[in-house]
């Protein structure tokens, strides 16, 4: 099963290693599905997670922001993010979410931003929220 995580969840991930996101990123780490990022996806989170308000919350150092997200870099299955969707007027960042998804086939959108959620699903894909898709990841192996 391959999913997209919206920025978001990586962020919260850092915040509160225990919630949702960090449970997903946990079973990513387990190999329970696979990661789908675009380059564009990593250059936003990379971004926010030097904004000042964010640091505060998470309280990594500036070479522990960058070791997280050349890790997840490394580690996940990175699409060529030459595809371009607008189906989110308002949010860029959102629509390469979406053109990530659909480039790399991924099974599923994982997203707390309002502007994804709100579509409910994109060429197909289900968007779902994180606690969603916890609940697939446990369903999915429970039938292994």
């Amino acid at each position: 099963m391959k999913a997209v995580l919206d920025v978001g969840q990586h962020v919260s991930a850092t915040i509160q290693a225990s919630g949702h996101p960090g449970q997903i990123l946990d079973a990513w780490h387990e190999g329970q599905f696979e990661l789908v990022i675009s380059l564009s996806i990593m250059a936003n989170l990379r971004r926010v997670m030097f904004y000042t308000h964010i640091r505060k919350r998470h309280q990594l150092s500036d070479a522990a922001i960058n070791a997280f997200v050349d890790a997840i870099v490394a580690a996940a299955t990175v699409t060529s993010g030459e595809l371009e969707v607008l189906a989110v007027p308002n949010d860029p960042a959102d629509n390469k979410v979406l053109a990530c998804a659909k480039e790399g086939n991924a099974d599923y959108i994982v997203a707390s931003d309002g502007h994804l959620t709100q579509l409910k699903t994109y060429a197909s894909i289900p968007i779902v929220l994180p606690r969603q898709f916890l609940e697939i990841l446990q369903q999915q192996n429970t039938h292994l």
